[in-house]
């Protein structure tokens, strides 16, 4: 009997070891990849042609800056009809509603297929520019209704809610809701909330129609509000009673609107930021008052605030120390500084440190990050009262333009800055790159507010505008 060399035999075993497996895990993998690839793995092998069509359907028209170059508005329906079903996601961004006259028409015959029962992630956004300023926003379409009892995501944007409209959607296990640049009044806005009886996060943009927003929710765990254009903007935001909240979110460096922030009863409560550079929104915990990055009154402390982000126009010791007054428990300290030129107006210096405060005060930072680090005196001295007097340092990154990324000129920074007498023997010090502003702020300001798997918000600082 003939034998197959060992060599050949192993080859020839080997040869797609991915379709051995179970449909189940094929299926899985299939359901995961961007829309166009997952369509084309039909052509892989000829087991492979039935499990696209079997596989939970995810169209996420959004996922890669250059998808709609790939899929145009007319694929749309062919894929849908195409598919057996059931829905996993549909995402679909405003670009693909450009000039059209009837959006919600267009969305509500796509919502409708079988290829999306039991969807469990929607996104949508109207275009807002091919409508007048005087004309309302189309309401989002109704056959959202039918997938109430299975969507865990939903993110609503360029559309309006009628009165009494939102109070008519129960989303019993709705985790995650956006809306924005909606019009919405606040009637139907705690309609809305109070029929999302296990929702955890929530992101809002200050134009949403209504000026006063009340907060009571027994399960969210984590609130962000995003600066947009629109002329009726949210005067008062209040987080009147909320037991589970960890996080609450400025998205932006500027906020154009005197908003007011009021948190009465948030006892959870660890991470806060970006707090702007102007003195907007007025921030208040009781009697403690912060305006943008300011401590206007420090008469209470916050004991839970673990996480911090701030925004400077110039780096300044003494604003940093007051809020280090207000939350004594801070951990993570972020600091992005919006001038990109050497010169300042602060210098930081040691003899206009408060010696009572240091010689009395417990820092327990862990970890520092400053952005736009620039190496000159007021940096310096800002970064090494921390390498002098944080005892339980662990991190400290200085992002720095690529210009200064160079081995002598960090040798000069580290001597400088006293890092061979730091009082945390085992922190560490980093120089790195301050990288380039990404594509998609949206995206990352919706995964900062939504994704609750990391403790920290702002482990991607840098890359906030």
């Amino acid at each position: 009997m003939a034998t197959v060399p060992r060599g050949k035999e192993s080859r020839r075993e080997g040869d797609d070891h991915i379709s051995r497996l179970p449909d189940a895990i094929l299926g899985e993998i299939i359901s995961r990849l961007p829309t166009k690839d997952g369509g084309r793995t039909q052509a892989v092998a000829s087991r492979w042609r039935h499990l696209w069509r079997s596989v939970p359907l995810s169209i996420d028209l959004d996922e890669d800056p250059g998808a709609w170059r790939l899929i145009q508005s007319g694929e749309i329906s062919g894929i849908l009809s195409s598919h057996h079903g059931p829905g996993r996601r549909f995402s679909v961004p405003r670009r693909y509603f450009d000039g059209d006259a009837h959006p919600a028409a267009t969305l509500d015959g796509w919502l409708r297929s079988p290829a999306l029962d039991g969807l469990r992630e929607l996104e949508f956004h109207y275009d807002l520019w091919c409508r007048s300023p005087t004309q309302p926003p189309p309401p989002p379409p109704t056959s959202v209704c039918r997938f109430s009892s299975t969507l865990h995501v939903v993110s609503f944007g360029g559309c309006g809610f009628p009165d009494g409209n939102a109070g008519a959607l129960h989303l019993p296990l709705l985790e995650q809701l956006s809306l924005l640049n909606v019009k919405i009044s606040e009637s139907s806005l705690y309609a809305l909330l109070a029929g999302c009886p296990v929702l955890q996060s929530l992101m809002l943009t200050d134009s949403i129609g209504c000026s006063a927003i009340r907060i009571v929710s027994r399960t969210i765990r984590s609130i962000g509000v995003r600066q947009s254009s629109g002329s009726f903007k949210i005067q008062r935001l209040v987080i009147q009673d909320a037991p589970c909240l960890e996080r609450l979110i400025l998205c932006g460096q500027h906020f154009y609107s005197e908003m007011i922030i009021s948190v009465i009863s948030a006892p959870k409560l660890y991470a806060l930021g970006q707090l702007p550079v102007e003195g907007r929104p007025r921030l208040e915990f009781g009697a403690t008052v912060f305006l943008g990055s300011r401590v206007v009154n420090s008469t209470m402390v916050v004991p839970n605030v673990k996480v911090l982000a701030l925004t400077y126009m110039d780096l300044s010791l003494d604003m940093v120390i007051e809020f280090m007054k207000c939350f004594p428990c801070l951990e993570n300290l972020y600091i992005k500084m919006t001038k990109y030129y050497i010169e300042s107006a602060e210098t930081n210096a040691c003899w206009n440190w408060d010696w009572n405060f240091i010689s009395a005060l417990d820092i327990r930072i862990k970890k520092i990050v400053l952005t736009t680090y620039q190496g000159n005196m007021a940096h310096v001295n800002f970064a090494k009262f921390f390498v002098l007097y944080a005892r339980v340092l662990q991190s400290m990154v200085l992002e720095v333009d690529v210009r200064n990324d160079n081995k002598a000129w960090i040798e000069r920074q580290q001597k400088m800055l006293h890092i061979e007498n730091r009082a945390s023997r085992g922190a560490r010090f980093d120089f790195v790159h301050h990288f380039a502003q990404p594509l998609s702020l949206e995206y990352l300001w919706s995964e900062q507010v939504h994704d609750l798997s990391t403790g920290d918000p702002f482990v991607r600082f840098d890359r906030w505008a």
